[in-house]
């Protein structure tokens, strides 16, 4: 097959390509910034920003590709599969940016615009306004909380306030350090709304309470 052929062959205008691609770019990019605006890790990783803007205009220019041929989308697939993938998603949340980064450009290449662009309005939407209702923040994860007492019954000795920043808490282990005068215990606890580790750490260490550390559920390192 000649370029001339196969140039033959493409239904779409140059107009409406370069439209298709730019939509799926502009798309991306506008998901990859809710992604970095509502990440709740530690630092969010460029690589996988960037990856979130790229995908859409790849997948939409596959899907351009493709258009109704059988045959060639055949051949697409066998080739792709050989492609492996060797990062790990560990948190789900990213796997489902990745995934609607995907459908941005499969409806850009489809060339079903409209349905792109209100359907990346309303994702848009509904993940800012859970990251505003607090969802995906510190106060609605499980921490675990480990301190040090030589009280009996250390939280029955803090004060009410100290306590109301706990929602919810639940023994994991206890292990004494020193026979008879101080232990170790290992919680996992829930923050209340306006609870912050910090205030945790502070209230906490106040005599009935020692060497009190938070461990955060995610730790995203990467930079």
């Amino acid at each position: 097959m000649n370029l001339e052929n196969l140039l033959i062959e493409v239904d779409y205008s140059p107009a409406q390509i370069l439209l298709g691609l730019l939509i799926a770019f502009a798309l991306g990019f506008i998901w990859a910034t809710v992604y970095r605006k509502t990440h709740t890790g530690i630092a969010y990783t460029r690589a996988f920003f960037l990856s979130l803007i790229l995908i859409p205009p790849i997948i939409a220019m596959i899907m351009m590709a493709i258009g109704s041929n059988v045959a060639l989308s055949l051949g697409l697939v066998g080739s792709l599969s050989v492609i492996r993938f060797r990062t790990a998603i560990k948190d789900t949340k990213d796997m489902t940016f990745l995934f609607m980064a995907v459908a941005i450009g499969l409806t850009a290449g489809a060339f079903v615009w409209l349905v792109g662009v209100i359907g990346t309005a309303v994702v848009v939407i509904i993940v800012l306004v859970m990251s505003r209702a607090g969802h995906d923040r510190a106060g609605s994860a499980d921490f675990i909380l480990i301190f040090r007492s030589n009280r009996d019954e250390p939280w029955n000795n803090l004060p009410e306030e100290a306590q109301s920043l706990i929602a919810w808490k639940q023994l994991r282990g206890a292990t004494e350090i020193i026979p008879g005068e101080e232990v170790e215990f290992t919680y996992n606890v829930r923050l209340a709304s306006k609870a912050s580790p910090e205030r945790i750490i502070s209230e906490f260490s106040n005599g009935v309470m020692h060497q009190v550390t938070m461990i955060a559920p995610e730790n995203h390192l990467e930079l």
